[in-house]
C-alpha cells in the first residue's frame, strides 16, 4: 500500500459543484436549539448519515454519509456511488468539507478538540481487473491545517497520512481482520491515536521456507511437514536416520535485504526430544535460517508428534510462530478429547468452506486461515476425492476438532454449497463419492501461554491436526490424507503518537496497549484488547480485555491503561469490578482527563430477565453508580448500551430498549436518553435511534461540557428531514435547575439586634446539560450574597450562596428567594424559587423604659413581607471573596472528619460554618494571623454528592466558601 499524502495547491481542477470554503469573516448562522447536519453546503434538504462526532469547542462535526454531499473539496474530488464518505461542517460557518477518498469506504471518524485533525477507518477496496492490486483497509489521520495558520482545508493546506504504511508495526496491523468496533479514537490536541489491530503468528512481510534436501519450499498454512520433506508420507519408523529441515526466512519486499527479521528462535516443547532446534545463522544478505532436527526414535512411543518453532524478539518485519509435524508408521490413535460442544451451539457459528490443496512443504493441507481467540468458527470439508478409513489427531483438542452438526448446521452447509452435509467422523470409510462432509471446529485459546513484556507474538499459536486415510476394506486410500492449521490472531490494541512537534501529523512506532501485570509485577503480558476508547489528553486508555482470568477465559473486563506525556506505559487497572464467569464489561468511554470511565456490564451469555447496564466510575475502578436507572434508582428493564461522556466527565449518554427509564407511556424501540453523572435525577431522553443492529456504535458525541449532543436518528426532528431515513443533528442539551433547601426557616429571635444569622442555599443544576444563572433575588429584609449570578453551572454541579438574616425590627418576616438561568444557547428559560421565613420578638419592656421603638420601624409588627430593616451604625459589610477556605480532603467519605482551614479572615472576628446538606453550625474565632482551622464531621448518612462549607461574620454576611464531594466509601 503506497502511503496517501494529500498536499494540494488548487481547487480549481476538480469536479463541477465544488463550492469554496466560507471565511471565518461571514455572517454565522444562528444558533438554534436543534441543527440538521447531514446536508450538502447550501441545501437544506436531509440526505442521511451517522456516526458523529463534535469537537470539545463545539463548532466542528464530522460525520459519515454514502450520498455525495455538495461540499468544499480541497482534499478530494466528488464521486458516484455509494461509498460510505466522511465530511466536515462547520456548524458556524456552514460550510461542508469532503474529507475522505470517496472510492474506498470511510467509517468512524474522530476529531480533534479544534476541529484541525480528523481520523477514520478506511475499508480495504478489491484489487481492479488488469492485475493491479487493491488496496487494505487502514486508519487514516487528516491534517486540515498543516502550516497551523488560516482557516481549515485551504487548498495546498491539507495532509492525509495512511497509518498501515506508518514505521514500527508491533508486530503487523491487520485492520480489515478487526470485525468489532475497528474505527482509531484521537486524543483533543490530535497527536494520539488508538486502534484496534491483530497480531499473528505470522507478519505479511515475512516469508517462511523449509528443506531437507534440495532447494527450500515455501510454507504453506504456517505448517512443517517433516514427512512431506523427507519423501516418507507412510510414517517414520523407530529405527529411521535423523531428519533436519532448514528452516529459512526473508523480506517478502526486498529479498532478505532488511538485516535479521527472526529474532531467537525457540521450540515450545524442549524437552520433549523428539524436535531440537540449531543455532540462527543469517548471510550477508540478511536472509536468516535455523536448522530443526527431528529424531525418530520418538516414534516407539507416540504415533504423531507435534511441536512449534517461535521466533522471538524485536524486528523490522515481525515474528513467526510456524508448526512442526511428523508421523509415525501405522494408524494415529483417537485423540483424548473431552465432550464436544452440543449441537444447538454449533448450529449458530459461522461456517466457513474449506479446500485441500498441495504444498512441498506441507503436503496434503487444508489452511484454515485466521481465527480470532474467543470467536469459534466452523470449516467443512468435501469428502469428494478422498478415499480410506478416517483416523484423526490432534495437536489440542480445544482448538482443533471433529465435529458432529445438527439438522440446522446441516441445512446451513447445503446452502453454502455442501453437495452431501451429512457428517463423517473418525472411523467413516469414504469411497471417493460425495459420501458426507467432514466438519471442523476452530476454536483456538483465548489466553496467553507466558510472560513475554518485549514479544507479543509469543502468545500467539498455530494449531495443527491430522486427519490420516488408511486402506479399508473394499477400498483404498488415496494419500495418507492431510493436515489442517489455523492461526490464532488475537486482537489487541495499539497506540501512535506524533513525533513531530508543531503541523502535520507524522506518525511514530506504535506501541502495545493491552499490555497488562502478569501474577507478579515484574511480569506484563498481552491481553486480547478491543473497544478502545482515548482520553482528551491521551495519557488513558480504556479498553475492553479479555483472557484476565484463564478461569473465565470469555469474561470481558474494561481496562484502564495509564501513559505519560511521551507514551512511556505506567501501568494498567481493571475498572470494571472482578472478573467472572457468566458476566462481562465492555464499550468503555472516558473523559478528557481520565478520571471517568463508562462501561457496559451485561450478563454473558444472555440470562432472561437480566438486562446489560451502563456504569460509570473512577479511574480506580470505585464508586461505580448505575447510570441507566430511573428515578427511584430501579435499573432498566432491558439493555442499554454504547455509553458516551462528555470530555469533562459530568453527563453521560447511551442507549436503552428499557421502558422504565422514565414516566408516562413508554417508548418503543432504541432511544437515546442522558443524564448528570453527579445527579441522582432522572435521565432525559433525546431521540429514537432506530433499531438496535442498525445504531451507531456510540449513542452520541458531546461538546465540552455536554451542553450541545450529536447523534444519529431517524425521528424527524426539523421541519426539511422527510427522508425516512437516519440523519445526523446537533441538538443543544438543557440542564435543570433546583434550589436547596425548600425553604429557609431562620427561626426566631428574642428581640431585635444587630447580630444577623446566615443560612446556606445551593442552586443546582441536575442536568443533564449545562446552565447559566442570570438573577438571583430576594425579598427584603433578607439579604443574598454570592458569586453565582453569571456563572455557568455544569451538569450535576451546585454553586453556593448564602442568604442573611437581621433581626432589627419585630415582626413576622415571610418573603422569597428567585432564581433565573438560562439553558445551552439561551434555548430555554428557568426558574426556581425558595421560600423565607424569620419571626423577631417584641423584647419585654424593662423598668423606665417608654415602650416606644427608637429604632425607626414599626413597633407593632408588620404583615408578611416584613418591615424595612432599621439603619445601623455598624461599618458596612465587606464584599465576599476576601478571605479563602479550603477543604481537606476533597472527596470525602461518611464517617470521616475534615479539616477546614482559612486565612484572610479579620483577625479576632467570631465565624460561623456551614456545611454539608443538614446544614449544621460551628463557630470558630479568627487568630491574629487572619486564619481559621475547624474540623468538621461528615455524618455515616450524608447524602452523596456535592458539599459546601460556607464562612461568615456575626453579621450573617458571606466571607468565604468552598465545595467538597461526599462519595461512597470504597469496596
Amino acid at each position: 500500500m503506497i502511503l496517501v499524502t494529500a498536499l494540494l495547491t488548487a481547487v480549481s481542477g476538480y469536479a463541477a459543484g465544488v463550492t469554496l470554503l466560507r471565511s471565518s469573516e461571514d455572517e454565522p448562522r444562528p444558533a438554534t436549539g436543534t441543527e440538521l447536519m447531514s446536508t450538502g453546503e447550501g441545501q437544506g434538504e436531509a440526505a442521511s448519515g451517522k456516526a458523529p462526532q463534535i469537537s470539545v469547542d463545539g463548532r466542528h462535526l464530522v460525520f459519515q454519509s454514502r450520498a455525495d454531499l455538495a461540499a468544499a473539496t480541497p482534499l478530494h474530488p466528488r464521486s458516484g456511488g455509494d461509498r460510505w464518505r466522511v465530511y466536515g461542517r462547520d456548524r458556524t460557518t456552514g460550510a461542508v468539507t469532503l474529507l475522505s477518498d470517496p472510492r474506498s469506504d470511510a467509517s468512524d471518524p474522530r476529531i480533534s478538540a479544534d476541529g484541525r485533525v480528523v481520523t477514520y477507518h478506511r475499508g480495504g477496496t478489491p484489487a481492479p481487473k488488469g492485475g493491479a492490486a487493491g488496496s487494505a483497509a487502514g486508519t487514516v489521520v487528516v491534517d486540515r491545517s498543516v502550516s497551523g495558520k488560516g482557516e481549515l482545508d485551504r487548498p495546498g493546506n491539507v495532509l492525509a497520512t495512511d497509518l498501515a504504511e506508518a514505521p514500527g508495526p508491533v508486530p503487523a496491523s491487520f485492520p480489515e481482520l478487526c470485525e468489532r468496533d475497528c474505527g482509531p479514537r484521537l486524543s483533543h490536541d490530535g497527536t494520539s491515536v488508538v486502534y484496534p489491530s491483530v497480531l499473528s503468528p505470522v507478519s505479511p512481510a515475512l516469508v517462511l521456507t523449509a528443506a531437507a534436501a534440495g532447494e527450500p519450499a515455501a510454507v504453506a498454512g504456517d505448517l512443517v511437514d517433516v514427512n512431506a520433506l523427507a519423501g516418507r508420507e507412510g510414517g517414520f519408523g523407530p529405527d529411521d536416520e535423523p531428519v533436519t529441515v532448514t528452516v529459512g526466512t526473508r523480506s517478502a519486499a526486498s529479498g532478505g535485504g532488511d538485516g535479521d527479521l527472526t529474532g531467537e528462535p525457540r521450540l515450545q516443547q524442549r524437552k520433549s526430544g523428539a524436535f531440537r532446534a540449531g543455532a540462527k545463522k543469517c548471510d550477508a544478505s540478511g536472509a536468516c535460517r535455523t536448522t530443526v532436527t527431528f529424531d525418530p526414535a520418538r516414534c516407539a512411543e507416540e504415533s504423531v508428534i507435534w511441536n512449534r518453532l517461535d521466533t522471538r524478539g524485536s524486528t523490522p518485519a515481525g515474528r513467526s510462530s510456524v508448526g512442526l509435524l511428523a508421523r509415525c508408521a501405522g494408524e494415529a490413535p483417537a485423540p483424548d478429547c473431552p465432550a464436544a460442544p452440543k449441537a444447538g451451539h454449533l448450529a449458530d457459528l459461522p461456517l466457513r468452506r474449506g479446500e485441500l490443496r498441495s504444498s512441498p512443504a506441507s503436503g496434503q493441507l487444508l489452511d484454515a486461515g485466521s481465527v480470532v481467540p474467543g470467536r469459534p468458527l466452523l470449516v467443512m470439508v468435501s469428502a469428494r476425492g478422498l478415499t480410506g478409513r478416517v483416523s484423526y489427531g490432534s495437536q489440542d483438542c480445544a482448538a482443533v476438532r471433529l465435529v458432529e452438526p445438527d439438522a440446522k448446521l446441516r441445512e446451513r452447509a447445503r446452502e453454502a454449497g455442501a453437495a452431501n452435509p451429512a457428517p463423517l467422523g473418525s472411523g467413516s470409510v469414504l469411497d471417493g463419492s460425495d459420501t458426507g462432509t467432514l466438519y471442523f471446529l476452530l476454536d483456538p485459546g483465548a489466553g496467553p501461554d507466558g510472560h513475554m513484556p518485549d514479544d507479543p507474538a509469543a502468545a500467539l499459536l498455530t494449531y495443527a491436526a491430522r486427519v490420516v486415510l488408511t486402506p479399508a476394506s473394499g477400498t483404498g486410500a488415496s494419500g495418507d490424507g492431510f493436515s489442517l492449521t489455523v492461526r490464532a490472531v488475537r486482537q489487541v490494541v495499539e497506540m501512535r503518537r506524533d513525533v513531530k512537534a508543531g503541523a502535520g501529523f507524522v506518525p511514530g512506532p506504535a506501541s502495545l496497549v493491552s499490555v497488562v501485570a502478569g501474577d507478579d509485577a515484574s511480569s506484563p503480558r498481552t491481553v486480547d484488547g478491543t473497544r478502545p476508547a482515548l482520553s482528551g489528553d491521551g495519557r488513558t486508555v480504556a479498553f475492553t480485555a479479555y483472557g484476565l482470568d484463564p478461569s473465565a477465559p470469555r469474561a470481558g473486563a474494561v481496562v484502564a491503561a495509564r501513559f505519560t506525556d511521551e507514551g512511556r506505559h505506567l501501568g494498567s487497572r481493571t475498572v470494571s469490578g472482578p472478573v467472572a464467569a457468566g458476566t462481562t464489561a465492555d464499550s468503555a468511554a472516558v473523559s478528557s482527563d481520565g478520571r471517568t470511565v463508562a462501561f457496559v456490564r451485561r450478563p454473558d451469555p444472555p440470562v432472561p430477565g437480566e438486562a446489560a447496564q451502563v456504569l460509570v466510575t473512577d479511574e480506580r475502578g470505585e464508586g461505580t453508580r448505575t447510570m441507566s436507572t430511573n428515578s427511584s434508582g430501579a435499573p432498566g428493564n432491558a439493555d442499554s448500551t454504547r455509553p458516551v461522556l462528555s470530555p469533562d466527565g459530568r453527563v453521560v449518554g447511551f442507549a436503552s430498549t428499557a421502558t422504565n427509564l422514565e414516566g408516562g407511556t413508554p417508548p418503543s424501540g432504541l432511544q437515546l436518553y442522558v443524564r448528570a453523572v453527579a445527579s441522582h435525577d432522572s435521565v432525559v431522553r433525546l431521540a429514537a435511534l432506530g433499531e438496535a443492529k442498525d445504531a451507531d456504535r456510540s449513542a452520541a458525541a458531546f461538546d465540552a461540557g455536554g451542553g450541545v449532543a450529536a447523534f444519529t436518528t431517524a425521528e424527524p426532528l426539523v421541519g426539511n428531514d422527510a427522508n425516512e431515513q437516519p440523519d445526523v443533528y446537533a441538538h443543544a442539551v438543557a440542564g435543570r435547575l433546583a434550589v436547596e433547601p425548600a425553604a429557609l426557616d431562620f427561626g426566631t429571635f428574642a428581640g431585635t439586634s444587630t447580630t444577623g444569622t446566615a443560612m446556606p442555599l445551593r442552586i443546582t443544576n441536575t442536568g443533564p446539560g449545562p446552565v447559566t444563572v442570570d438573577s438571583v433575588t430576594s425579598a427584603a429584609p433578607f439579604v443574598h450574597r454570592g458569586s453565582c449570578v453569571g456563572r455557568r453551572i455544569p451538569a450535576g454541579e451546585v454553586c453556593t450562596a448564602v442568604v442573611s438574616f437581621v433581626p432589627r425590627v419585630p415582626g413576622r418576616y415571610a418573603g422569597t428567594l428567585d432564581v433565573k438561568a438560562r439553558t445551552a444557547l439561551g434555548a430555554t428559560a428557568l426558574t426556581a424559587g425558595l421560600d423565607l421565613v424569620a419571626v423577631v420578638e417584641k423584647e419585654p419592656a424593662r423598668s423606665g423604659d417608654t415602650g416606644e421603638d427608637d429604632s425607626g420601624g414599626d413597633s407593632a409588627g408588620t404583615t408578611d413581607g416584613g418591615p424595612a430593616p432599621g439603619r445601623s451604625d455598624e461599618p458596612p459589610p465587606t464584599e465576599p471573596g476576601t478571605a479563602v477556605v479550603g477543604v481537606s480532603p476533597s472527596v470525602a467519605r461518611p464517617g470521616q472528619v475534615l479539616r477546614v482551614q482559612g486565612s484572610g479572615f479579620t483577625p479576632g472576628d467570631r465565624a460561623t460554618l456551614t456545611w454539608g446538606t443538614a446544614g449544621p453550625v460551628q463557630q470558630a474565632v479568627v487568630t491574629p494571623e487572619g486564619t481559621l482551622t475547624v474540623y468538621i464531621p461528615v455524618g455515616r448518612q450524608e447524602r452523596m454528592g456535592p458539599g459546601s462549607v460556607t464562612v461568615s461574620n456575626e453579621r450573617g454576611e458571606l466571607l468565604a466558601y468552598t465545595g467538597f464531594l461526599v462519595a461512597p466509601t470504597s469496596r
